[in-house]
């Protein structure tokens, strides 16, 4: 359940020769090495003294400086300045999709570091694209889906290669990361029938009746008179699954009612206001930014604030609601309201790896070229995407689960899932969602635990 990254012996720095450097060049060599590898490193434009070094270097040029050397041909991406179409040039490289293939048969024969930086900056979605209907960028226009590796951690694998390239020839001692489950809630609606008022019951029941809907109407009568357990009420028997497999989830809790889209308990609730008061002091928490919140610095800083009072807690994790963000803008936002961490890098329409990696980055604004204070949870799996995009069973969604599961677990990365309180809970609806989800931790984690079944 944790990540170790553990280097027995430190690594002499790592000497690159570059004919340019630029801030895209320093962001993308101080993710690959410093963060994914655990090795120091240094850009130098002095050919001469790159020759002379005797410790581990890659020349990053397309000229040859020493016979048999590691070497990557640049593509211009990483020494550009503006934001333009670019020729992808895809190819296969151990078994996994490259961009930007310009050295057939060398060791490394595409710009790794040109395609890190292009799937990692999501350079894509600031070229003119279409959006869906809720003004979303779309899967399908990604070079991921375009190029069918959206379900391939392709940059954890490239990083891959390369440190096993540079553990051959240089013997050196480099990070390998462990991989790590992490857990994620969306409370959007926290509960179907109870504390949402009279008014809401009794609309709720006179809608299932006018639609002939005798079995939702019947639940609701039931529940109501009885006082009974919500149709979305798992939180205690989520807690039972995090004890039991040492999970240690996040929730990120919707404080916000501008639209319809926005369904939630309002948080003023004396029980919305509890349960994120013991939420809070069990687990993290983040904010659940509203559907309009995208785009309303305003409206994003006033929810979190809410989240912070009600859990007592200083709030700087976030995703956005229906992943609706668009970049830059969205982003900007969130460092402006102080949130460091956001977990919204994903797509609501499909499942996979929208950054092509499972690991965290610190965001790269493109049109600022400069690193920006928020760290970017790229997530792999979430459950309304399984059920409302894919239309899948929960024996399609386990099996999705599975192959998205043993990428990441192959590649030592980052497994980030979302579930939804109201899609797990005993509901008509939700039959076997909660039974599948144990056994997506089950299949993680090993261990089984038949008697927490809801």
């Amino acid at each position: 359940m944790t990540r170790t990254n553990t280097i027995p012996v430190p690594s002499p720095s790592l000497l690159i020769y570059a004919r340019f450097d630029s801030p895209r060049l320093q962001y993308v060599l101080q993710w690959i090495f410093a963060e994914q590898m655990g090795i120091a490193w240094r850009v130098t434009m002095d050919a001469e003294a790159w020759k002379r070094y005797e410790g581990p270097r890659i020349n990053y040029s397309s000229t040859t400086l020493v016979a048999d050397a590691l070497q990557i041909i640049p593509h211009t991406l990483l020494a550009e300045d503006d934001i333009r179409p670019q020729a992808l040039a895809v190819q296969r490289w151990k078994h996994s999709t490259t961009l930007f293939y310009n050295h057939p048969g060398a060791t490394v024969p595409f710009d790794l570091f040109a395609a890190v930086f292009y799937l990692i900056s999501r350079y894509e979605e600031y070229l003119p694209h279409r959006e869906d209907r809720h003004g979303r960028y779309e899967a399908g226009q990604s070079a991921a889906a375009q190029y069918a590796f959206l379900q391939e951690p392709v940059v954890d694998q490239w990083i891959g290669q390369l440190r096993r390239i540079l553990v051959q020839r240089f013997g050196l001692a480099l990070a390998v990361p462990s991989f790590r489950f992490q857990p994620t809630y969306d409370v959007d609606i926290a509960w179907k029938y109870r504390y949402r008022g009279a008014k809401h019951y009794w609309g709720g029941m006179a809608r299932e009746l006018l639609q002939l809907k005798w079995g939702s109407a019947a639940s609701r009568l039931a529940k109501g008179l009885a006082k009974g357990k919500d149709p979305y009420d798992c939180f205690d028997w989520l807690d039972q699954l995090h004890e039991h497999y040492g999970a240690d989830p996040v929730y990120f809790f919707l404080a916000g009612s501008g639209s319809a889209y926005d369904r939630n308990v309002p948080p003023g609730t004396p029980a919305m206001q509890d349960l994120m008061r013991r939420t809070g002091g069990r687990y993290a928490v983040g904010v659940h930014p509203s559907y309009l919140s995208h785009s309303d610095q305003r409206i994003l800083s006033e929810e979190k604030e809410i989240v912070a009072a009600a859990t007592r807690q200083e709030i700087t994790r976030s995703r956005q609601h229906y992943i609706k963000f668009s970049l830059p803008l969205t982003y900007r936002n969130l460092v402006q309201a102080g949130i460091t961490d956001d977990y919204s890098m994903g797509y609501a329409a499909a499942n996979g790896f929208r950054a092509g990696t499972s690991n965290s980055f610190p965001w790269y604004d493109l049109e600022s070229a400069a690193v920006q204070p928020l760290r970017v949870h790229p997530f792999v799996f979430m459950d309304a995407t399984s059920r409302f995009y894919l239309h899948h069973k929960p024996a399609e969604a386990m099996a999705e689960w599975e192959r998205l599961w043993y990428s990441v677990q192959q590649a030592g990365g980052i497994f980030t899932s979302i579930m939804h309180n109201h899609l797990l809970g005993p509901a008509r609806e939700n039959k076997g969602w909660a039974a599948v989800y144990q056994q997506m931790l089950e299949r993680i984690i090993s261990r089984p635990a038949s008697s927490l079944i809801q």
